[in-house]
């Protein structure tokens, strides 16, 4: 059964050098980001825009699997709107046949940004599980709580760069 399960963080981060780092400078500032988690960001095919397949490589002992592929199926700088689908690997090998992450960044003033995440997925549910409400609660744990500590963990990055430069 498709979900769509929704967060949103407020990050003390101007919109611009958020979009940058995040949306632009991913494969350099995403293992930087999350050394524990992640350790190399490859782009794949593409300039690193939309319809771009990137590789996400995990750190051994981080998430279940070793990798990630991934496409960028939305990006829109203007909007600060980014679109991620999960083509093989991370999510589609625990629990989901479908998974895309979807962000938007909505400058609040000039030094915070609020960020909206969308998950848009397919757990796997037995029949069962498909008569019951899946535990709301652990389906979050699962899907939007990486991005919002991802997005917590680039603005103290961001935040430090920023004090020691």
């Amino acid at each position: 059964m498709p979900r769509r399960i929704e967060a949103q963080t407020r990050v003390n981060v101007e919109v611009e050098l958020l979009w940058r780092t995040f949306a632009e400078e991913y494969s350099v500032s995403w293992p930087k980001v999350n050394p524990e988690i992640v350790t190399n960001v490859e782009i794949l095919q593409g300039d690193g825009g939309l319809g771009s397949l990137i590789l996400l490589q995990f750190k051994p002992g981080g998430p279940t699997v070793a990798y990630q592929k991934t496409k960028i199926v939305e990006c829109d700088k203007e909007k600060h709107q980014l679109g991620l689908q999960v083509l093989e690997g991370g999510h589609l090998s625990n629990g989901f046949t479908k998974y895309e992450t979807y962000f938007k960044l909505t400058p609040l003033d000039d030094s915070n940004t609020l960020v909206d995440v969308a998950v848009e997925c397919e757990p796997l549910m037995s029949p069962e599980e498909e008569n019951q409400e899946a535990g709301e609660e652990e389906l979050k744990a699962k899907t939007t709580n990486f991005p919002l500590l991802f997005f917590e963990r680039l603005e103290a990055y961001l935040n430090k760069h920023a004090a020691a430069g």
